[in-house]
């Protein structure tokens, strides 16, 4: 068997993770200023007021909706992966 050696840096970024009603798994997302979104969704869990919350993350997913009364919680994830050397 050969043995490849995995050459990169490795890197730490954020993730936000919103928690819905009557979804088991979390919606992961990347921003670039993930502290901000996640303060700013705390603020509005604790509003009463229902509004439509869309983002454009960065990452796989491109664009998501959905209502904030659906919204039971959220986290930050720090997560660290490895960026190719260039």
């Amino acid at each position: 068997m050969s043995q490849q050696q995995i050459q990169g840096t490795i890197k730490t970024r954020l993730a936000v993770l919103i928690f819905c009603k009557d979804v088991a798994n979390p919606m992961v997302l990347y921003f670039e200023n993930a502290q901000k979104i996640y303060e700013d969704l705390k603020v509005l869990i604790n509003s009463t007021e229902v509004k439509m919350v869309e983002f454009e993350p960065i990452g796989p997913i491109k664009k998501a909706s959905l209502l904030s009364s659906n919204i039971v919680g959220v986290a930050l994830q720090e997560e660290r992966y490895l960026s190719p050397e260039q």
